[in-house]
């Protein structure tokens, strides 16, 4: 019982440093018009909130000020440009996004930018620009650690309509997965489920259309977000495949279902008594579709309710990047070689972990033979514990 609880306390202080690993995005829109003597420039720079505490953003007092001369700092502009409107800070807490807006006016000569915003805190810190000169939709920018800068004349020999975005968004796609421990940890949960191979790729495909799906909406406008609640949601439902690994294992799914109704009303206890009441329906709604869904994963033991709810979950994981979309728009000619580009590599990334992960866990099940689901119910114990600090810590 002593190793068990030190064993916990280790997951957790490790699911405590992972936070600061997550996913690093930020996302602009800048518009350039040209006057008859100079061009202005108006700058639309958005980041969630849950982002900068990642990045050990300081909220304490003064905190805007400090956020608004960092990003102005380090989204420099040449020389060219100057500042005709103060930077305006807005906060939206119904998406969970900062956006700062600011206007400058600059020369007729072409237009440099130097992006160098939290890649001393996160070398791994992503940043895509959109783009519109005098209303007309120019290819965006992905800005990264290894690739900074950005010219005005770096467009000017292109066709905005070709797949430039192709690459960059599939290279975004991979990387979105390898640096997910979350989207990670979902796909291990899935994997101590012990689906046969062909129900594997069958449910992470199902994962990837619903992620498409989401994608796709995000991306032409259809919807927004809350990015809180999504996040939030893609630590429960780490925690909802864990704890159906271990009912498959014990047989005593009535059991589990009873421990989640229990958490889930303690949880929405807790918020009402508090005053905290922004998510206390969608509690609601969580717990019932957790009770149903285990009820019916010991009623139906076949592998087609747990492929559906797995694309539904691709659906709400899908929302976390369909929301920043929304949020910068993609030039018309570019939304689907974009899409298709960071799902293909979204789809790569996922094949070759689940690969990796699956021969690890043959040779882990085939040393330990007759404690192997054992092992099972360990690794879905560590999962559900990440699960539960990730869909706190992101709720609240």
């Amino acid at each position: 019982m002593k190793r068990y609880f030190f064993f916990l306390i280790a997951i957790s202080l490790l699911s405590t440093s992972l936070t600061s690993h997550q996913r690093s995005e930020s996302y602009s829109k800048i518009q350039i018009d040209t006057q008859e003597n100079l061009k202005e420039v108006e700058v639309e720079y958005s980041i969630q909130i849950s982002v900068l505490q990642r990045l050990d953003f300081d909220f304490s007092r003064g905190w805007e000020d400090e956020l608004i001369n960092e990003v102005t700092e380090d989204f420099q502009f040449n020389e060219i440009c100057e500042s005709i409107q103060p930077p305006f800070l807005k906060n939206s807490f119904s998406t969970g996004y900062l956006s700062l807006l600011w206007k400058m006016q600059c020369d007729l000569e072409e237009i440099e930018i130097d992006f160098r915003l939290f890649f001393e805190q996160d070398p791994t810190h992503t940043h895509i620009a959109t783009f519109f000169t005098d209303s007309q939709a120019i290819p965006e920018k992905v800005f990264t650690n290894s690739a900074r800068t950005w010219k005005e004349t770096d467009i000017a020999d292109k066709d905005p309509s070709n797949f430039d975005s192709f690459f960059d968004y599939f290279n975004l796609g991979f990387k979105h997965i390898l640096s997910g421990f979350d989207h990670l940890a979902f796909l291990l949960a899935l994997l101590i489920l012990k689906l046969s191979l062909k129900k594997l790729i069958l449910t992470i495909t199902g994962f990837t259309i619903g992620h498409s799906i989401t994608l796709a909406l995000g991306a032409l406008g259809l919807l927004t977000p809350s990015s809180q609640l999504v996040e939030a949601l893609i630590g429960y439902s780490i925690i909802i495949i864990s704890i159906e690994c271990v009912a498959k294992i014990t047989n005593n799914h009535d059991l589990y279902s009873r421990y989640l109704i229990y958490f889930s009303s303690a949880l929405i206890l807790v918020f009402a008594l508090l005053g905290y009441q922004k998510f206390i329906i969608g509690l609601i709604g969580i717990s019932m579709f957790s009770y149903c869904y285990l009820s019916l994963t010991a009623i139906y033991k076949d592998f087609s309710i747990t492929l559906l709810v797995t694309s539904l979950f691709g659906l709400i994981h899908g929302f976390g990047f369909a929301g920043n979309l929304s949020t910068i728009g993609l030039m018309e000619g570019r939304i689907l070689p974009a899409i298709l580009g960071f799902n293909l590599g979204v789809e790569l990334g996922q094949i070759l972990v689940v690969i990796i992960l699956s021969i690890l866990f043959y040779q882990i099940t085939n040393f330990l033979k007759n404690n192997a689901d054992t092992m099972r119910v360990y690794m879905a114990s560590c999962l559900s514990c990440l699960g539960i600090f990730w869909f706190l810590e992101r709720l609240i």
